[in-house]
């Protein structure tokens, strides 16, 4: 199994934009990219699972798990917590034009990010 996962860059504007919106403080938004950060190292670290983590220092609109061909997709919103968004899983089909686009769209967030795992 392949997974490849983007997170907002803990130290960007963007992160301390979100923490607003949501009526979280910086730091503590900050703080559970870094948890998240360091148990997926973990992870990684086990070897079970091909492991690709980056971060980008763009405002999070969409929430993004890709998973070998299927994507994973819920949204983010002012004053939304993204964690209360549901989560919809796409696959790969000779019309899904969504699963293309979002996968398109995600590969661009790839190219201008940083990876970190």
């Amino acid at each position: 199994m392949r997974l490849r996962v983007l997170l907002l860059d803990p130290d960007c504007t963007a992160a301390r934009q979100r923490a607003g919106e949501i009526g979280e403080s910086p730091e503590s938004l900050s703080s559970g990219i870094r948890f998240t950060i360091a148990r997926l190292r973990e992870l990684a670290a086990t070897g079970a699972v091909s492991l690709e983590v980056a971060c980008c220092d763009r405002l999070p609109i969409w929430r993004l798990i890709d998973v070998d061909s299927t994507v994973y997709v819920g949204a983010f919103a002012e004053a939304w917590e993204g964690h209360e968004s549901p989560v919809y899983k796409l696959a790969a089909s000779p019309a899904g034009m969504l699963h293309r686009g979002l996968r398109r769209m995600l590969e661009d967030l790839r190219q201008h990010s940083t990876r970190i795992i």
